[in-house]
């Protein structure tokens, strides 16, 4: 519904106000200067004058009646509002010349005149305020399309979020614990062994979690550390693990479980189905301004047995939710075999939860 109920006060002061400026039209007109003297001229003008507060005075009353009617379009209110304008305009002239105010016998086409000219100035008026109005309305209804799309792109994110970490860790953390049970019975140092690094990456999936949706790289590569540490112990020395990351990257803002999860493809899909397993290596690199991290694997590459998608469909969803098109991933055959899975996006150094 259009706002445009107005105040008394307001009313009193739009419509006396035009009324004034109105009667200055008789000050501008030169044979009025040429034929009388200014005192005459002075004399004219407060006629024209009083004439005009009483025509103000019949807009004012059809302007407070008209507002309240109940408009709903900003069309609605430019009509309705040159109406009313018109409607008293029409019989404030229509009772000076009945009064004999003005003299001579009552002329149609004069109070047609005056009427159009009060029309005009509330059309006018009206018209401004309306297209005011609506393109506010359209700002407001933009802005909180844009809060709404914001608020879902968060939801999803954080959807996208709890995907990847229920694609990481059920299948790894029973096998972990089926394999930890094993080597308990039969190689009881090694089974020691491999319960300490799935306790670091409990204790890092932990901080991640805490973390929500960004973490820094360092603290993303320690999960990794920690996850391939467990899957180099269950493989019984048929993984190789490499990490060639500068020390001055590992602050850098990261979205969390991205590398993980290349990591757990590289694992799951290129170094498993390899009857002779292979080398994960985990590279960082300043790109520009951005920052590249690389996960190479020298599994069985393309050609091996594929997932669902669904991990690295995630990924790419996050980063362009986050980073627009300056987050991309990519995959590349990786020599001599294998498979190079990169992550490049802005660098930056946001401060992350403890």
């Amino acid at each position: 519904m259009v706002p445009w109920r107005l105040p008394p006060r307001t009313a009193a002061l739009w419509s006396l106000a035009v009324a004034v400026l109105l009667s200055t039209q008789y000050l501008f007109q030169p044979f009025v200067w040429q034929n009388w003297p200014w005192d005459e001229v002075l004399a004219g003008w407060l006629e024209v004058l009083g004439n005009g507060v009483v025509e103000g005075l019949f807009v004012l009353g059809a302007l407070l009646l008209a507002s309240r009617l109940p408009l709903r379009s900003p069309l609605a209110y430019v009509c309705v509002l040159t109406a009313a304008v018109a409607v008293g305009a029409g019989l404030a002239n229509l009772a000076l010349l009945l009064a004999g105010v003005q003299g001579g016998a009552p002329d149609a086409a004069w109070i047609a005149a005056r009427t159009i000219r009060w029309a005009a100035i509330a059309g006018c008026s009206a018209a401004t305020f309306g297209l005011w109005w609506r393109t506010s309305r359209l700002r407001a209804d933009a802005q909180a399309l844009d809060l709404q799309r914001v608020q879902l792109e968060r939801q999803l994110v954080q959807a996208q979020l709890q995907a990847l970490r229920n694609q990481i860790e059920p299948h790894f953390l029973f096998n972990t614990l089926a394999t930890v049970r094993r080597l308990h019975q039969t190689e009881p140092a090694e089974g020691a062994r491999l319960l300490a690094h799935f306790l670091d990456y409990l204790h890092s999936t932990l901080r991640q979690q805490r973390q929500g949706q960004f973490t820094t790289l360092g603290r993303e590569l320690d999960l990794v550390r920690a996850y391939l540490a467990v899957v180099s112990v269950r493989m019984s020395g048929r993984l190789q693990v490499a990490f060639d990351v500068p020390v001055e990257l590992r602050e850098c803002e990261f979205p969390s479980l991205c590398i993980a999860t290349l990591v757990e493809n590289a694992v799951k899909h290129g170094i498993f189905a390899s009857p002779t397993g292979g080398e994960i290596r985990v590279q960082a690199r300043l790109h520009g301004d951005g920052v590249e991290v690389a996960v190479r694997d020298t599994g069985v590459g393309f050609s091996g047995t594929g997932g669902s998608g669904m991990g690295l469909a995630n990924i790419r969803a996050r980063l362009s939710t986050l980073y627009g098109t300056s987050g991309v991933l990519r995959l590349d055959g990786n020599q001599p075999s294998g498979v190079c899975a990169s992550i490049r996006l802005p660098f930056s150094l946001r401060e992350v939860a403890p």
